[in-house]
Formats: structure tokens, sequence, C-alpha cells
């Protein structure tokens, strides 16, 4: 049961993200002050320039989308429309709502439905909303999310193309369904939700708190951990879908089904979003019969690569689809090439072999045990194991071949001592590698089981 009070809302992670890309704007602050009391993000303005990496993002979800539905998920995108668009009346005078922008939603949606994926467009029932410009309106004056008005316009608009359509429909009803009750509070409430504020220059007005009317949505029966696995929907989201906006709250009680939320701040980004997502033990044992990916539209001008995102979550285009695809793969199509673990590092001990595994004690930073390939690894081929690590966050790869340059990489891993999947393809960068060292660090134990080297779909990359 949540009762949803945007007092406990916390803004840390937008400003975090904010700050981080005010550079890309010069001396101009990231927050715009409007007319009459609104106030907007910086990061909306679009320009003939963004449509490039705008289709390069687009590429990408259409090929991840094709991965998904080979192996029975059925996956639906929705943008959050710019509150530019919905409220350019407010704009000031010098800021000028552009023709690139006008379109823009349209042209996104049309692409991405040409590329085979299921887009649901939220941008023209919200322009068509008759409270739009009501005293309730969709997003909230001082802050960059929608309100709680527009949250339940997008959650009911989400269930109407549901309906609609019959491969999401397919896939909601081989879902339990859950009943969720939904009550609304008599009393309205001054909102804490003004990101926004601490975005505009410092001799700016002092904005009067916002209202809001708090609602209230409850699970008939608690959620036990075992529900919450068996869910079968998965929300992969901004901001915008964390538990505070009410959305998540308010699409379980249009669709009585439980959702799980993998939401993640700003400052990681839907690319990331997305790879922590697949490859997570949530999805790798209990993948979803039904995903939606929901981001800011403003946001799909930033592919994986995007110079403005923290390099801690940045990533070459070609290595991030490849990367998702590789664990988003349910079975192991095998690869032409063969592997063997080499008795050298951990392996040249006997006591740690058990077949073609390795099951040690504990290791240091120094361990490793190397991978050899009869033939060098291409792009589409993965590797898929079973690890357990215990107290080591992270396993480190290292790459190697004749002609190709050494290149070292991180992979998170739980650390608790408990087997997972691991998939992964080497650097695409780079071809003729015949050699990998994985460094578990510092553990209690390490296991490495059932090593195959796998095919991803030959037209992944086409």
């Amino acid at each position: 049961m949540k009762n949803h009070n945007t007092s406990k809302w916390l803004c840390k992670s937008f400003l975090t993200v904010a700050i981080g890309i005010t550079n890309a704007y010069g001396a101009d602050t990231l927050g715009i002050v409007g007319k009459n009391e609104w106030l907007f993000v910086r990061s909306e303005i679009l320009g003939p320039a963004d449509l490039q990496p705008t289709v390069q993002s687009m590429d990408l979800i259409g090929r991840i989308n094709k991965s998904l539905v080979t192996n029975g998920i059925a996956m639906a995108v929705t943008t959050v429309p710019m509150k530019m668009r919905l409220y350019a009346q407010h704009l000031p005078d010098n800021i000028i709502f552009n023709d690139f922008m006008s379109g823009n939603y349209e042209n996104m949606s049309k692409s991405l439905l040409a590329a085979g994926v299921t887009f649901i467009d939220l941008n023209t029932p919200f322009m068509s909303s008759p409270i739009r410009n009501s005293d309730t309106p969709l997003f909230y004056r001082l802050d960059g999310h929608w309100s709680y008005p527009g949250a339940m316009l997008a959650a009911e608009t989400i269930k109407t193309a549901i309906d609609a359509n019959p491969t999401l429909k397919k896939a909601l009803n081989a879902t339990p369904e859950v009943a969720y009750k939904m009550t609304v509070n008599k009393r309205s409430l001054p909102s804490k939700a003004r990101e926004l504020i601490a975005l505009i220059p410092p001799n700016s007005p002092i904005y009067a708190p916002e209202r809001y009317t708090p609602f209230n949505v409850a699970r008939a029966q608690p959620l036990s951990k075992s529900d919450s696995s068996q869910s079968g929907i998965t929300m992969v989201g901004s901001s915008s879908a964390q538990e505070w906006t009410g959305f998540l709250d308010m699409l379980r009680h249009q669709l009585q089904r439980d959702i799980l939320n993998v939401s993640v701040a700003a400052d990681k980004g839907a690319w990331y979003a997305m790879e922590s997502y697949v490859r997570s033990d949530a999805f790798q044992n209990n993948p979803p019969k039904l995903l939606f990916w929901e981001r800011a539209e403003y946001t799909m001008r930033a592919p994986p690569n995007n110079q403005n995102q923290d390099a801690r979550f940045r990533s070459d285009n070609t290595e991030w689809l490849l990367r998702t695809s590789a664990w988003v793969q349910a079975d192991c199509k095998p690869s032409k090439i063969n592997a063997r673990v080499m008795p050298t590092g951990l392996a040249a001990n006997a006591a740690n072999l058990q077949g073609k595994d390795v099951v040690t004690g504990p290791t240091n930073d120094n361990d490793f045990i190397e991978i050899s390939f009869d033939k060098p690894i291409d792009k589409l081929d993965y590797l898929s194991v079973r690890t357990a690590t215990g107290g080591s966050n992270s396993l480190v790869l290292e790459a190697s071949g004749s002609g190709a340059p050494t290149r070292r990489f991180t992979m998170e891993v739980a650390g608790d001592g408990a087997l997972h999947n691991l998939k992964t393809p080497l650097p695409s960068k780079e071809t003729g590698y015949f050699t990998v060292r994985i460094f578990p660090g510092k553990s209690t134990a390490f296991v490495f089981k059932g090593l195959q080297v796998c095919r991803q779909p030959e037209d992944l990359l086409r």
C-alpha cells in the first residue's frame, strides 16, 4: 500500500545529471524562467543537429526489440512528451519552440513503428487533453516531471494501447491478475515537486509551492517476495517512472497487475537502465512476458556514446547492443568456436579443477583463469557461464590476441557466493582475440562453471 505524497520526494538524482551537463549550454543556466510562474529545462531544446544521434538511438531500440521478440518478450516503448511542447505558451519570448521540436515526437513515432517497435504515443492524448491548460495541468509548473493528472493520463493511454494491440494484449493475459484499488484524498496539499528552482538564476522570483491531491493505491493482498518475482511485467523507466511520481501505481491499478519497477535516476540514463535490468537475476531467472521501456522524449538524442553522459554509464553504441542482446538470449546457440580453460593461473592447481570447471577457495587481485579459443572471437560470439564470487563485486576481463591490442573491461557481479549467469561478448572494435583472462579479485571463493561460446542472431548488426 502506498500513500503518494510528494513531500517524500528527493530530486538529488535529477540535479546530479542536470549540473553535470550544464557545460553543454555555456553560461546559460539549465533552468529556464517562463511566463506565468512556469519553469522549464533547457535540455528540451532540440535542433537539426540532434537528428543523427536520435536516428542512432532509434536504430538501437529497433535492434534490441528484435532480440527481445525473438526470445518471447513483447516490448512497448513510450516517451514522455516535452513539457515545452505542451506548455509552449508559457515559454519566455527568447525561447522559440522551433519546427524541429514541433515534429520530433511524430517523426520518432513513425520511425520506431517502421522498425517494428511497438510505440505507445503519449504526445497526442496529452496535447488534446481537456485538462492540459486547466488548474490541474499535466506537468508541474516548477518541476520537470508530469503531475499526478499527467501520470494518470499516461497510465490510461497505455491501458488503451494494450487493449488495441493483440500482441501486447496476449502478453498481458499471460500474466497473473491482481486486485488493486485506488482512493483519492479530498484535501489538496502543498507539493515539494519543484526541482527546477535549483536550476534557475539565483535572482529569480520566489515561487509558492504548487498544490496537489494525494492518492492511495492498495493491493488487495500484501505483495510477497514470490509475487514480485513472478509478476511477468517490468517497467524499465526514467525518473518519471519512479514510485514517487505515482505513475507506476496508477498503471498497476489500470492493468490490475503487479509491475516490477527498475527505473533509474537520470544520471544513469535509459541505456544503462535496460542493460542493468537484462543482466540482473530478475530478468535472467524470470524474464517478463511484457516489458515497457519509458524515457523522456528529449533523451532520444543521446545514444549510449553521448559525450554528455556520465562516463561511468557511457558506452560504444555497438558494444552496448552486443552486450545487451547477449544477456537477452534465453538459449545458447553454439558458436563454431571452441574454448577451453588453460592450465595456468588458478587452473594450474589441479585441486581447483572439477572437470572443465574451476572451483577455488580465496583469491586475490592477481589471480586469474585463462580461456583460449581455437579461432579468433567474432563480434557476434559471446561467452556464457555460471559464476560465483564471495565478496568481490566485479570481474576484470582482459582480452588479447595476435594483432589486436589488449583490452581490459570490468563486469559487475553480485559477490554473494551464489551462482549467477554471466554473458559477455568481447570488445567489438578489434578482431583477432584468441585469449581472455578473468580476474575475480579479492574473494573468499570463486566458481566458474559450464563455459560455452554462443552465437548471437546473424542479422543483429546488419
